[in-house]
């Protein structure tokens, strides 16, 4: 067997968190999905020289681990621990719903971030990039921490309308 090629590996690690997400939302249980997870990592893997470089890497590997699902449901419905099939196929159905929208919604993101005024793009640098406590942001941003409290709920709503609205439209541009 050949080794998979460097570009199918690092396919394989960056799509990990959306591959938990999936298997995650399908079974609702952490160690069964991290060995749900395994099994898909171990079949991608097996199956790697399969893989056609021309269609999307996730959305073969959601099939696989789609497949691990059902067959892990299959055999825990075997051992008395009942959980109905079509439910598991219907959250997966639904997780890659999410999935399929994350790219446009990280576009979407980063097109209402511009339309920000710097001081608030700033604040939420400092915030959520470099980790900054709200004790930290208030003086430096001339705030209580109640205020700054305030100012981030508003900034993340708008944002979160802003978002919402660009995917409703499909106004954003990857």
């Amino acid at each position: 067997m050949d080794a998979p090629s460097d570009d199918f590996i690092q396919h394989l690690t960056s799509h990990q968190t959306q591959l938990r997400g999936l298997i995650y939302a399908a079974l609702g249980n952490y160690a069964d999905t991290q060995d749900v997870l395994q099994r898909t990592n171990l079949v991608l893997w097996k199956k790697a020289t399969e893989f056609d470089a021309d269609r999307s890497f996730l959305a073969w590997a959601i099939g696989i681990a789609r497949f691990e699902v059902l067959a892990f449901v299959r055999d825990q419905r075997r051992e008395r621990l009942l959980f109905m099939p079509e439910l598991a196929e219907s959250l997966i159905v639904q997780a890659e719903e999410l999935v399929a929208e994350v790219p446009a919604r990280q576009a979407a993101l980063r097109e209402c971030l511009a339309t920000l005024p710097e001081s608030h793009r700033q604040v939420l640098v400092r915030k959520y990039v470099k980790g900054e406590t709200l004790q930290q942001l208030a003086p430096a941003v001339g705030r209580s921490v109640d205020g700054v409290k305030s100012f981030l709920l508003r900034v993340r709503k708008a944002l979160s309308d802003c978002i919402e609205r660009r995917i409703r439209l499909g106004t954003s541009h990857d």
